[in-house]
């Protein structure tokens, strides 16, 4: 519900990054229970790819916009592919600490695309 209003505002209210940032992150979010091992036996490789191309999208963003979100975007997003690079060396991480990590970041991540969005209306306003 979180992530699907917040995605909603972005592409309402945000501008092209923010629009594409949220479109991503709304088909990951809706890709991402055909994705994960149920298991949690180990590195969720699926997770991991759609967060790599999710983490490069943000670092063109961060250094291709003079808007400012696309950095602690970027950010957050780094800590949770470390998440998962974390999981390749420590077998015995519990797949609590797992979770709870990639949803500290995502979560995060979300609120910089929508203080973005939230910025990028902000000026159109004062503009108009």
């Amino acid at each position: 519900m979180v992530i699907g209003c917040s995605c909603l505002y972005a592409c309402w209210k945000g501008g092209t990054e923010e629009r594409v940032a949220a479109v991503y992150f709304a088909l990951a979010a809706l890709a991402a229970p055909f994705l994960l091992d149920r298991r949690w036996a180990g590195t969720q490789w699926a997770m991991f790819a759609v967060d790599l191309g999710y983490l490069a999208l943000m670092l063109v963003f961060a250094f291709r916009t003079a808007r400012w979100w696309p950095l602690p975007a970027a950010a957050f997003q780094l800590l949770a592919v470390l998440t998962h690079v974390a999981s390749l060396f420590d077998h015995q991480l519990r797949a609590w600490a797992y979770v709870t990590a990639g949803v500290i970041w995502t979560y995060l991540g979300l609120a910089a695309i929508v203080v973005g969005a939230h910025n990028r209306a902000r000026e159109r306003v004062v503009l108009a």
